[in-house]
């Protein structure tokens, strides 16, 4: 077994699938309802999100996605200045061998425990 890549690597991989346009959208209600309450276009919070990945300092993962099991899911908290997008912001991407996407995006809800790691 491989050991987990360095999540410098993580970033770059999820980068490189925006810059391809590799990077989907599969957002949660949760996020869709957030996104619409402030106004804000899914494709723009995608590219602010993907712009203020590697200014993140706390991340969580890898780990298997609940029920799409060619995915591995990390976790982010982004401090996101934009209009709207004011502050602390949960951020989910889900990556497999082909794809990645981008799962949740909504203000972090509860505080960061001993499962995050600080980069």
């Amino acid at each position: 077994m491989n050991p987990d890549p360095p999540i410098t690597k993580i970033i770059q991989r999820i980068e490189h699938d925006y810059a391809q346009q590799h990077l989907s959208l599969y957002l949660h209600k949760k996020s869709t309802d957030f996104l619409r309450s402030r106004g804000l276009r899914a494709r723009t919070v995608l590219r602010l999100t993907v712009r203020q990945l590697p200014n993140s300092h706390d991340y969580r993962g890898p780990s298997l996605h609940h029920w799409l099991t060619e995915f591995t899911v990390y976790e982010f908290i982004e401090n996101i200045l934009d209009g709207d997008l004011n502050g602390d912001m949960y951020v989910k991407f889900d990556l497999s061998h082909t794809t990645s996407q981008l799962e949740s995006i909504h203000p972090r809800e509860k505080p960061l425990n001993n499962t995050w790691t600080r980069y």
